[in-house]
């Protein structure tokens, strides 16, 4: 990074953590997908503007994210003319709800990594295959030497065994 002001670096560090659940929050809450990026890129321009207005140590994501919905609210307010626009009210409602279904997969995500980690190499090998480098089943029961049922069968467990270990590490409603 160039040489940027301290309190600027760290800003620009939360901003880059933070982008895809803006990006999330902004796809929940426009109806045409290929406006996504244009007002995620307007909302990062606001908010390296605003980088002085934020309190090191508060909530990056709650103010971010606010920020985010007020771009939406004005892009909503310029695309007005056409067909299809949510309302303001409507917006603030799904964008509430983004932001609360935003915090759920935050924490899905953090237990995931935790229980990824607990897995055997051999199963995060064949996870890695399938899912990161996107091979089929064919592909990888070819490259491990294995029927493709054996191979089908040991992903639904080993997706199986993921589900069950999350959802003991996350917070169970009402608790």
């Amino acid at each position: 990074m160039p040489n940027l002001p301290h309190e600027l670096e760290g800003f620009v560090g939360a901003l880059t953590r933070h982008q895809t659940r803006l990006r999330g929050l902004v796809r929940c809450l426009l109806f045409d997908a290929s406006q996504v990026e244009d007002v995620l890129q307007d909302a990062n321009v606001v908010l390296m503007r605003k980088a002085a207005d934020f309190q090191p140590g508060t909530d990056f994501w709650a103010w971010s994210s606010q920020v985010v919905r007020y771009q939406v609210l004005t892009h909503a307010k310029r695309v007005g003319r056409e067909k299809l626009v949510f309302d303001d009210t409507l917006l603030a409602t799904l964008a509430t709800e983004a932001e609360k279904q935003a915090a759920g997969l935050e924490d899905r995500r953090m237990a995931l990594g935790e229980c990824l980690g607990k897995l055997a190499a051999p199963q995060r090998q064949l996870l890695e295959l399938r899912y990161s480098m996107g091979h089929s089943i064919g592909e990888i029961a070819e490259r491990l030497s294995r029927p493709e049922g054996s191979i089908r069968q040991t992903l639904h467990r080993i997706r199986g065994a993921l589900l069950e270990c999350i959802e003991r590490k996350l917070p169970q409603p009402g608790s």
